[in-house]
């Protein structure tokens, strides 16, 4: 992950503050920082403290993570069907294609999961920090979460902590099953 820098949070705050027509005083009255230091941080000739920032955020009506995500994030994320792209999945046989990119402080991603036929006796168990549902549209897809097993049908759907171990694969040996995968994280794991 880069570090954001000092001018690319004030360009931030000065394209925010542009954007909703306000002036530094109009700034400074809302956040109660003066517009001098509010001018200096858009130059970039000065960091906001995690305070100041967080008070230039709610005057600005932004969540204070939008001024220091690693890269600038839409406050809406929208993804065409055309626009797709899919991936080969990393620890089952399969695509994913994602249906959602993250927006400043979003908690949900979403991506669409496309099994092969497959076998359950190949499930990869892994481990992260999130939280994780699943629906599945077509197929039959098994599910262990720590030493239970759970088959899931059309219209099933399941919910659990990821730090516990946890894998799936299709259940099918013929046929491909398709989910669509939920995670309070940011990336696919």
């Amino acid at each position: 992950m880069e570090m954001i820098t000092k001018e690319e949070i004030g360009r931030r705050v000065k394209k925010i503050r542009e954007q909703q027509h306000l002036t530094l005083k109009n700034v400074e009255a809302k956040a109660g920082i003066s517009a001098t230091h509010i001018s200096e941080i858009e130059r970039g000739k000065t960091s906001p403290t995690i305070g100041a920032l967080i008070r230039i955020a709610d005057a600005l009506g932004k969540d204070p993570a939008y001024f220091i995500e690693d890269q600038e994030l839409k406050d809406v994320s929208f993804i065409a069907l055309e626009d797709r792209e899919k991936k080969k999945l990393e620890r089952a046989a399969g695509e994913i294609e994602v249906l959602t990119n993250s927006i400043p402080s979003g908690k949900i991603n979403s991506h669409l999961i496309t099994l092969s036929p497959g076998s359950v006796d190949e499930i990869e168990m892994h481990a992260h920090d999130a939280d994780e549902a699943v629906l599945v549209l077509s197929g039959e897809v098994m599910f262990r979460v720590e030493e239970k097993e759970y088959t899931l049908s059309e219209g099933d759907s399941i919910y659990y902590v990821a730090s516990q171990e946890h894998g799936y694969a299709n259940a099918s040996e013929s046929e491909e099953a398709k989910m669509i995968w939920f995670a309070s994280g940011r990336g696919v794991d």
